[in-house]
């Protein structure tokens, strides 16, 4: 797979990727503020836990497709 198009701009596919590895990140920084919040109940602490865990798995899928197609 080209990550480049006809005129040398990031084909549209790579460009969806990026995007979402950015969106993914911004969902961890925004995970990790909250788990930094005081007075959380330990349900609300468990709860966060879980996404950021799911979150991790994304970034880690998201960069490795991207690591792949820019490695073509």
């Amino acid at each position: 797979m080209e990550i480049f198009d006809n005129n040398n701009a990031i084909d549209d596919a790579t460009q969806v990727m990026l995007t979402e590895l950015k969106d993914e990140c911004f969902r961890y920084i925004k995970l990790t503020d909250q788990i930094e919040l005081d007075g959380l109940t330990e349900n609300q602490l468990s709860n966060i836990l879980g996404e950021l865990t799911a979150s991790v798995t994304h970034l880690n899928i998201h960069s490795e497709s991207l690591k792949e197609i820019i490695e073509i």
